[in-house]
């Protein structure tokens, strides 16, 4: 996304010329900037045994997730609430993983 600043405020380039120049000028600044790549994050969470913590964090920190908090109040007796953001295209492949790794039903949100 490029933003072009307008200090002048006259009309003398009309506007047809204000708006390629416009162009012209973001054109340049895109050709040299350095470009990065943005992945969706989704917000999750999911209900864990105490027990089941260990297993939990790790399969989470295999898969790079970011942002991971734990609620001890929010779950139910026994259980805590792990929140996370995990990339969007490995919310399934995440979920999957966990399933198969424990050995209780987890609740996702």
């Amino acid at each position: 996304m490029g933003v072009v600043i307008r200090y002048f405020g006259g009309i003398l380039l009309g506007s047809g010329e204000l708006v390629r120049a416009y162009g012209r000028t973001a054109a340049e600044c895109f050709k040299n900037a350095p470009t990065r790549f943005v992945k969706s994050k989704v917000p999750m969470g999911v209900e864990v045994p105490f027990e089941l913590l260990g297993l939990v964090y790790h399969q989470l920190q295999s898969l790079k997730v970011q942002d991971i908090n734990q609620d001890y109040e929010t779950g139910t007796e026994g259980t805590t609430m792990v929140t996370f953001k995990v990339d969007f295209d490995q919310a399934e492949s995440l979920k999957d993983a966990l399933k198969n790794h424990c050995s209780r039903e987890l609740e996702f949100y």
